[in-house]
């Protein structure tokens, strides 16, 4: 039967993240962190199974901690995060940051991550959280843009083109798409990876006189003649 099935007192959750009974509870994310790094072993992954019985273990640890001033036990789904921007989660690349002791660290993240996926940085298992911005955002599997465009551009039929992460995007716009002010492209959000789905794009049409319209386009395109 499983430590998760069943209760687990508070010894016997220090012992299961290796903690000395008198070891201060300030230690207990650098323990569940050495807990997953050896359950882990060579491997890529920690299994189910001992993944669940060290976070009940945790769990069992911070409930049972004083409860201080301030604190919102924001760490209850998982002990230790990592802040990314919406940019950062679609695309990857270099992150530089700073581990839960304060050590600095950089690292390379893979693409196309989502709210709560699981990172190794570092011999730490850290859970994504991202940043979720007007401009730019990831929900779910879905990537959600605004897009401010001159209102003789948002017209039914009309083609319009959006920046991504991912690279540029073009398509026409329904007159559903229109009268919504949403426009969705079925594929062209994350793509599926690590248990996840092919996910969309939406994009919110934001209608600004600010914005030049074709004419202005086709203006700065066009060659100026010599005097």
């Amino acid at each position: 039967m499983s430590t998760v099935d069943t209760e687990l007192s508070v010894s016997e959750a220090r012992f299961r993240l290796g903690l000395d009974a008198d070891a201060p509870l300030s230690e207990l994310q650098g323990a569940f962190q050495r807990a997953l790094k050896t359950a882990r072993g060579t491997g890529e992954h920690v299994s189910a199974e001992q993944y669940r019985e060290i976070l009940h273990a945790y769990r069992v640890l911070r409930n049972a901690a004083p409860v201080q001033a301030g604190d919102d036990r924001r760490f209850e789904v998982w002990p230790s995060q990592i802040e990314l921007t919406p940019a950062e989660a679609i695309a990857g690349g270099m992150k530089v940051g700073r581990l839960p002791t304060g050590r600095p660290f950089e690292t390379k993240i893979p693409p196309s991550l989502r709210d709560g996926d699981l990172v190794w940085v570092w011999g730490w298992l850290l859970q994504v959280k991202i940043d979720h911005g007007e401009a730019l955002a990831v929900r779910g599997d879905d990537i959600w843009i605004t897009a401010r465009k001159h209102p003789s551009q948002l017209k039914p039929g009309a083609r319009i083109a959006v920046e991504t992460p991912l690279g540029p995007v073009s398509f026409r716009l329904s007159k559903e798409a229109v009268e919504a002010g949403l426009a969705r492209a079925p594929g062209l959000g994350l793509p599926p990876s690590r248990g996840h789905a092919q996910g969309d794009l939406y994009v919110r049409l934001v209608s600004d006189r600010r914005v030049g319209g074709p004419a202005e386009l086709i203006k700065r395109l066009t060659p100026r003649r010599a005097a």
